[in-house]
């Protein structure tokens, strides 16, 4: 026999978040091995402790842009609206089901403007990574890096050219000393020119009237138009990810790299002994110029090796995945 349901949503009932929340649900399992608590010290310098209005939780603000970035939710105010009929994220956030959920202009004005300038993004991203170390989920022996590009907001056809030197000296030296090597090995004299001496060339940069922190990207292969360069590091052992760091795509691959592992040895102690990295980041430079030194290297296109440009002395290493470079320090 078919009934008519009764309302029943203005009925007194005792819940509560920690019930409605399923315990496979990906927020459990961030919440039981991330602590974000730390935020609040890492911030508390940029807040005045002693007037003003009650601040929004930096703890609840960074959560909620992670919230936004996991879920791929892009806008702020989808965002917010989100958060106020999924209990998830509210037990991820520590809000009641009745608490009222920050405006997203609170949130926009925070991120645009209170941290713009510190380096608090970082900070927090260090720290997770020390995290994951501490459970033993990242090595720091072997790393992967890679780029990807992301499109600007901005018109490829609207734009000005401005007059810039190309620099290509590190990678010259790095070949010319190569073959300086092989010259005096076998007994020939020195070059009497060098490139990488001549003065540099100039050359036509388009910059974007909308975005001028862009590239213009020209890459075969890809879209030509402004776009920035995401370069990523992950580590060997569980594909954690270490480094992260923005370029515009107008800006040779190898460029950024040394600096940025310089400074994941340094910021994390990771005593890395291989690299692998595709065919964009091929210039020696990005080898030679290893603080630690390098003993041999082995640049690798498609499935198959083939050793060039790299020859001092060392032992051979085995390429862990194809298209990668592997590298190792010099011994003692």
């Amino acid at each position: 026999m078919l009934k008519e349901p009764s309302p029943q949503q203005h009925e007194l009932e005792m819940v509560s978040l920690e019930s409605l929340v399923p315990d496979n649900h990906l927020l459990r399992k961030i919440d039981q091995y991330i602590d974000f608590e730390f935020i609040r010290d890492r911030v508390r310098h940029l807040y005045c402790s002693n007037n003003g209005r009650p601040a929004l939780d930096p703890v609840v603000l960074f959560k909620m842009l992670f919230l936004g970035y996991l879920f791929g939710i892009r806008s702020e105010r989808q965002l917010v609206r989100e958060i106020q009929v999924n209990v998830a994220y509210r037990w991820f956030l520590r809000f009641n089901l009745t608490d009222k959920i920050p405006d997203a202009s609170t949130l926009s004005q925070n991120r645009r403007r209170r941290f713009q300038d510190s380096s608090i993004y970082q900070d927090i991203f260090d720290e997770i990574v020390l995290q994951a170390m501490g459970y033993d989920l990242v090595g720091g022996e072997v790393l992967y890096t890679d780029s990807t590009h992301l499109k600007a907001n901005a018109n490829k056809n609207k734009y000005d050219l401005k007059q810039a030197e190309e620099k290509v000296a590190a990678y010259l030296g790095s070949l010319e000393d190569a073959i300086e090597g092989d010259r005096k090995a076998q007994g020939k004299k020195p070059l009497k020119t060098k490139l990488s001496e001549q003065p540099p060339k100039i050359k036509d940069t388009k910059i974007s009237r909308t975005d001028p922190d862009s590239g213009y990207m020209v890459r075969e292969g890809k879209p030509k138009g402004f776009f920035y360069l995401d370069h990523r590091t992950v580590d060997g052992r569980n594909a954690i990810i270490t480094d992260s760091y923005a370029t515009p795509a107008n800006l040779h691959d190898s460029r950024p790299y040394l600096d940025r592992l310089d400074r994941q040895r340094e910021r994390f102690g990771f005593d890395v002994w291989g690299v692998g990295l595709d065919a964009g980041y091929s210039p020696p430079a990005s080898v030679r110029g290893w603080k630690s030194g390098v003993s041999m290297g082995s640049w690798a296109t498609g499935d198959r090796t083939s050793p060039r440009a790299i020859s001092q002395s060392g032992p051979s290493l085995t390429i862990p995945r194809p298209t990668a470079i592997a590298v190792r320090k010099a011994s003692n």
